[in-house]
């Protein structure tokens, strides 16, 4: 048999009862087996020094047969779900960490994301920058190549008219 009880305390001071030992007297509700739910008072002290003359009283009748019957069961499933109710509240703070780590790891990958976005922007801007200037030097590639094309054009055109003009004189091509 087992020997639960709560205790509740009278709502005013000057209202307490004292026990002839001079500890106070609460009111207490048995959760036994025999006694489910029955209320006692009983000296603060007795609960240590069970006996020695410390007050003690029930303040209801005992429970009827029915009661006893139906109460301890009801008190084991109760205590189950409690323990159960325990349990889960376990399991909940042990998820709730495991979220946090979740979480912190999620914005570490977040900031990582981030960054690397960055790096491949610039690397996207260099190598956009590095495009242009090998357009600017194939443009000026292509630009000497088209001006030499047309210095050696109109060399030819001038050696050309030079071999073509009667009496092959040069100095007759010259124009003061």
């Amino acid at each position: 048999m087992s020997q639960i009880s709560s205790s509740s305390t009278n709502p005013s001071p000057s209202a307490r009862k004292l026990c002839r030992c001079g500890g106070y007297i609460k009111t207490w509700t048995s959760w036994t087996y025999l006694n489910p739910g029955r209320r006692f008072e009983a000296c603060e002290m007795s609960r240590r020094n069970r006996g020695n003359g410390h007050h003690w009283e029930w303040l209801d009748a005992p429970t009827c047969a029915r009661g006893k019957e139906i109460i301890p069961g009801l008190l084991r499933r109760m205590r189950a779900m409690e323990e159960d109710l325990k349990l889960i509240e376990e399991q909940k703070k042990e998820v709730e960490d495991k979220l946090k780590i979740v979480e912190r790891e999620k914005k570490e990958l977040e900031y990582e994301v981030g960054e690397l976005g960055k790096q491949k922007r610039q690397l996207e801007e260099k190598r956009t920058g590095q495009r242009l200037r090998e357009n600017q030097i194939w443009g000026v590639s292509f630009l000497s190549l088209g001006l030499g094309f047309l210095v050696i054009m109109m060399m030819l055109c001038v050696l050309s008219n030079w071999l073509t003009f009667p009496g092959g004189n040069y100095e007759m091509l010259m124009i003061n």
